[in-house]
């Protein structure tokens, strides 16, 4: 494998092959985000929570991201990519096998915070590795296929863990991803060995680290993207997380069928996102794909928590919200390597966007959560994420006011 890495980064032709077994990273990453929401209801019983505790079980997996995004992506920029993405599996695996044992509140979120810092390694460092293997030709394609990484592993997981459970607990879940992920990390690593480190004559220095963040966080073109991923995160998984939830409190559905009605919308996320990279090479605009994404997005929240038992009207808000709203993590994290301040800060261009998205995903949640226990009603889902997506809309007119890169 290694030998025929090296030829293929030699010749003219992007290493499809490579790129996959990448894209596995972060697929199997985002399984340790997909298997929480269907379990999310044993989790409270199991250990006496509230629905305000589940949401925070669903965010803090982020928390790490919403600290140390942009400070990750500089760390990958010093150190290495390959060995920040393989270090991030290891810790996922750990906060896996670890979190199997939680007997309480404290040390699940103590667990899952572990698993956040693994996947934020991994998300921050591998798109630099796919820019640096893919021709240049193939940039937008190839990013584009990554994009999919978050709704393909959620999806899957979801579609999968009904048959888990028919023989295991949700601390037998938590096992199994952990396996899954030893398994994947030994591959990974003999597949990437011959990557070479794009910055040789990058060293980690805490002055230069800090030079490095500034730079990047002054740009308006990273600024942008990190704000806009903000209030697409928020979003995404406030809806998706509580989706079984409401599901199973509102119409009564088992576990396996909200299960799979989630994975369903999540899928169709990735149709989002591939669409998102055809439009961008057809020419499309960025900030204009942003803008209308946004547009629908609030306006398929109306329909998500409209307040009348409708499960048809709830649902296609759910799959349009989900489809149409796959088109910006291909607009925002795609443009990282054009708006970076310069090439060898795109893992911390990424890293600060990552670090926007991680803080939505902290936010939408709980407070989504508060809303509805303390209204009494998810129909208090449609302002609140309405709100949010109108906020996304401004700043993709901001970002249409910025030279254009491409």
């Amino acid at each position: 494998m290694a030998a025929s890495v090296e030829t293929l980064l030699m010749t003219d032709k992007t290493p499809w092959g490579l790129v996959c077994i990448l894209l596995g990273a972060g697929v199997l990453s985002a399984f340790q985000v997909g298997k929480v929401p269907p379990v999310l209801q044993d989790i409270r019983s199991d250990l006496s929570i509230s629905l305000f505790h589940a949401g925070w079980v669903l965010s803090i997996f982020n928390f790490i991201g919403l600290m140390m995004g942009t400070a990750t992506g500089a760390i990958a920029d010093a150190v290495g990519h390959r060995r920040l993405m393989l270090t991030g599996f290891l810790l996922q695996i750990l906060g896996s096998f670890l979190g199997s044992f939680s007997d309480a509140f404290s040390w699940l979120l103590a667990t899952r915070f572990m698993e956040g810092t693994g996947f934020l390694a991994v998300v921050v460092a591998t798109p630099a590795l796919i820019f640096q293997v893919v021709r240049e030709r193939d940039v937008k394609m190839a990013l584009s296929v990554w994009s999919c990484y978050l709704p393909a592993g959620v999806a899957l997981m979801m579609l999968l863990l009904p048959f888990f459970l028919n023989f295991t607990s949700w601390q037998g879940l938590w096992r199994i991803n952990g396996g899954i992920l030893a398994l994947y990390g030994i591959i990974l690593f003999k597949a990437t060995a011959k990557i070479p480190f794009a910055n040789p004559s990058h060293t980690l220095k805490l002055k230069a680290l800090g030079e490095d963040i500034l730079k990047t966080i002054s740009s308006p073109g990273p600024l942008l993207l990190a704000l806009i991923f903000i209030t697409y995160s928020l979003q995404w998984l406030a809806v998706m997380g509580f989706l079984p939830t409401l599901l199973l409190e509102k119409y009564g559905f088992s576990k396996a069928l909200s299960s799979w009605i989630t994975a369903g919308m999540v899928s169709l996320n990735i149709l989002g996102n591939l669409a998102g990279g055809r439009l961008l090479k057809a020419e499309c605009k960025r900030w204009m794909l942003i803008g209308l994404s946004s547009g629908v997005m609030g306006a398929c929240a109306m329909a998500i928590y409209a307040p009348a038992n409708n499960f048809a009207l709830n649902y296609a808000g759910c799959l349009i919200f989900s489809l149409v709203g796959g088109l910006i993590p291909t607009s925002v994290i795609g443009a990282a390597p054009l708006y970076a301040p310069s090439k060898n800060l795109v893992s911390t261009t990424t890293g600060f966007i990552i670090q926007g998205g991680q803080s939505g995903q902290v936010i939408g949640p709980p407070v989504l959560a508060w809303l509805v226990s303390t209204t009494g009603t998810w129909s208090a889902g449609s302002w609140f994420l309405g709100s949010v997506a109108l906020v996304g809309i401004l700043l993709s007119f901001c970002l249409g006011g910025l030279k254009n890169l491409e």
